[in-house]
């Protein structure tokens, strides 16, 4: 296998080094069309410069992209990639924002995908990456990824490294008691009432858990934010899944109150039945588990429907001039290809984002050798996103409040603790420039 993902890579090195601009600039639509976007907007609109191109990228890897990078660099003699280590998505959306002031941006950048994409696309220092690409390219990024990546009708960011949630489950536990997997939320409970007790819990959340509260208000049909932007956590259905969580802890008695920071390690020592995480995190948990119990992997219950949201990142390119920007999508076209997501899948657990990548002769081997890590992959047929929205990150704060909140008070009013989250992003919202 890793014979030919070598050669896999070589021949998208190949073509990534072969195209003068970026892979796209021939087209009319990609970066030689920059000279409007980038350095013309200074009045400056000249050729690339025939020598050495340094390229600052700022990354939330601290070692992952090197093998990356080395072979680019290998196929790029003209070309030197610095990586810098900015640390978690929260502390990069800081040191992008404070580089917007200090006017000292890198010219690429890994981004999460609710870390303020829109306050950086709205300071007009990043460029619409789709104006880098043909059409073509485009449609090969799956659609749902592009809904998390698109504010004010254009596409800022090409989606990278991208996971969903899944339900990892004991499946040692439940085939013990002739339990079936839970499809649907009332399963779940029912299912979770039979496995708890004496220790052992049926149902957690990990850390993240607004990323879990999302999808669950989509099956139940509703929406966090409406297609025209308003916010909307206090609609019916955000209130209703609020409550299935209050329900969860106080009434049926299947998720621990208060243990969400420790659910990834109870779940690992035997004491979880269920747990929504990561799907990236299956090598990690299967590591941590050992030969304790044999783990499973299912969908996201559904409730009315079925739909998931994406996480990761993606990467940007800051405007400069012609030649660093040509050179920073040939970079950005280069870890985006279809060879290179289907080794990073391979390698860590996210997902390819391009269509291509599904059809490679080692990615579907490696999917035969995992079914659980194949479960992941077939969910991506529910893939859903709502745009970002500059109050991405104070909903993401208000939500985490709100579980704690329930968790604290069987008596505490869903609706009243929603209403107040919702009044914050309004009030947000009038501010906001």
């Amino acid at each position: 296998m890793k014979k030919t993902l070598a050669v896999l890579v070589a021949a998208s090195l190949a073509v990534v080094s072969g195209c003068g601009g970026g892979g796209t600039a021939g087209s009319g639509s990609g970066a030689g069309s920059q000279e409007t976007a980038g350095a013309a907007q200074k009045g400056e609109a000249k050729a690339p410069s025939a020598g050495p191109v340094t390229l600052k990228l700022w990354t939330t890897e601290k070692d992952a992209l090197k093998s990356y990078l080395d072979a680019f660099h290998a196929a790029n003699a003209n070309i030197k990639v610095e990586a810098e280590f900015m640390g978690d998505y929260d502390e990069m959306a800081k040191k992008v924002q404070a580089g917007i002031v200090s006017n000292s941006l890198p010219h690429l950048v890994q981004l999460g995908q609710r870390h303020a994409i829109p306050q950086i696309a709205d300071s007009g220092k990043l460029l619409p990456i789709e104006s880098f690409m043909t059409k073509e390219e485009i449609a090969d990024i799956l659609p749902g990824f592009w809904q998390r990546y698109t504010y004010k009708d254009k596409k800022w960011v090409i989606p990278f490294q991208s996971s969903t949630p899944v339900m990892y489950y004991n499946k040692t536990m439940l085939d013990k008691q002739g339990l079936k997997v839970p499809d649907t939320w009332d399963e779940l409970i029912e299912t979770g009432k039979k496995v708890s007790g004496n220790g052992v819990w049926g149902l957690n959340l990990n850390s993240d858990s607004p990323w879990y509260f999302q999808p669950m208000v989509w099956n139940r049909g509703g929406q966090m934010i409406k297609p025209d932007g308003t916010p909307n956590v206090n609609g019916k259905e955000a209130v209703e899944t609020l409550k299935s969580i209050q329900d969860a802890v106080h009434v049926s008695h299947i998720m621990p109150q208060n243990q969400i920071k420790t659910s990834g390690e109870d779940f690992a020592a035997g004491k979880l039945a269920m747990l929504m995480r990561s799907g990236a995190s299956l090598a990690a948990l299967k590591k941590q588990i050992g030969d304790k119990f044999e783990i499973g992997v299912a969908f996201l219950p559904k409730v009315k429907e079925r739909w998931v949201p994406i996480g990761g990142n993606g990467l940007g390119i800051f405007k400069s001039d012609k030649a660093h920007e040509e050179a920073a999508w040939k970079l950005v076209s280069f870890l985006t290809s279809a060879e290179i997501t289907a080794k990073n899948s391979m390698e860590t657990g996210y997902i390819p984002v391009k269509k291509a990548a599904f059809e490679l002769p080692d990615f579907k081997q490696h999917l035969t050798k995992d079914p659980n890590f194949k479960v992941a992959i077939d969910q991506t047929q529910y893939l859903r996103g709502e745009g970002i929205h500059p109050a991405d990150a104070l909903i993401w704060s208000g939500v985490i409040k709100a579980i704690e909140t329930v968790h604290n008070d069987p008596k505490a009013d869903p609706q009243k603790v929603m209403d107040k989250l919702q009044t914050e992003i309004v009030e947000y919202m009038k501010t906001y420039k």
